[in-house]
């Protein structure tokens, strides 16, 4: 199982942070500067006891990261993006199906 995180600022970079740091499988999407400056230096996560900096995948957008039908999505955009995650997420194909019918809700 992979975890694909849409939207790697301060509440989805954290999560996906964490679950890297724990042995899971992540992927980021992350847009403009900020997703070049995780593909090129990695992703740094502060916690009070020690500094983490993880190097997942990175891509721009769902579509060019390519989904799996293993894959758990975690949408962690700002509301006023969401509906575009999702309109993104109904038009990838995954498993012979739409990541939305397909993936678990």
């Amino acid at each position: 199982m992979r975890y694909v995180i849409v939207g790697a600022g301060g509440v989805g970079g954290v999560i996906g942070g964490l679950l890297a740091d724990a042995g899971r499988e992540v992927a980021l999407v992350a847009r403009g500067a900020h997703g070049e400056a995780i593909a090129a230096d990695g992703l740094l996560v502060r916690r009070p006891d020690r500094d983490l900096r993880v190097r997942p995948p990175v891509a721009p957008t769902v579509a060019r990261l390519g989904l799996r039908a293993d894959d758990v999505v975690v949408v962690a955009v700002k509301s006023q993006q969401t509906a575009g995650v999702l309109a993104d997420l109904a038009a990838e194909e995954v498993g012979g199906g739409r990541a939305t019918e397909v993936l678990p809700s």
